[in-house]
């Protein structure tokens, strides 16, 4: 009888030990989910003439970057087309496709942070636009969707003009850099603020 006590107590206690030992290992596995939860990224303070000249190096990472508004797009506002210092142009897109950016962007130095992006525009395209003589939004060279803009050139006759000076500035962008393609570098935002007006000339 004492042994079977002695035993059942072994038991009882072993048994304790396991139980303890589990939610010990339930406790530390929930522990390292919640440690290995997505953060947000780290956005690297990025001149945004780098960005542009070393994009494969920044694409798909999270960047800020400073410039001036030149443009806001008047279809939906859901394109802002971003100088950088050197000239260089980024087109800036909200990461809620949903939205717009507000106009008072437009004409001043911003700070952007987001997750940079690349498309490339291709001689193929170049040549389709160049068939279809289309008028090409001069953010990111996609068809204008301004449809009464678009309109107004082609009954004032500018559309033909328009339409052969942008293509023409794509290739030769093509031909300054020895590709095959346009590259158009994106920086999809998280936060925009104006940080200042733009430098005076």
């Amino acid at each position: 009888m004492k042994i079977f006590t002695r035993l059942q107590t072994e038991s009882e206690r072993i048994m304790k030990t396991g139980l303890s030992i589990i939610v010990l290992a339930a406790a530390l596995s929930l522990g390292r989910g919640s440690s290995n939860a997505p953060a947000s990224p780290a956005f690297a303070k990025v001149p945004a003439d780098s960005l542009v000249a070393h994009i494969d190096r920044y694409r798909d990472t999270g960047v800020e970057v400073e410039g001036l508004v030149v443009h806001l797009c008047g279809v939906d506002g859901r394109k802002m087309k971003l100088m950088t210092a050197g000239g260089a142009i980024v087109k800036i897109v909200p990461r809620d496709s949903s939205g717009g950016f507000d106009e008072s962007f437009y004409k001043k130095m911003v700070r952007v942070r987001g997750i940079a992006k690349e498309s490339r525009i291709e001689s193929s395209y170049v040549d389709r636009m160049e068939s279809e003589k289309a008028l090409l939004c001069h953010i990111d060279n996609t068809p204008c969707k301004d449809s009464t803009w678009v309109s107004g050139q082609r009954e004032s006759g500018a559309a033909d003009s328009l339409s052969k000076r942008d293509i023409g500035r794509l290739r030769s962008t093509m031909a300054r850099t020895g590709k095959s393609y346009v590259s158009v570098v994106t920086v999809v935002a998280e936060r925009v603020e104006i940080v200042g007006e733009p430098p005076k000339k």
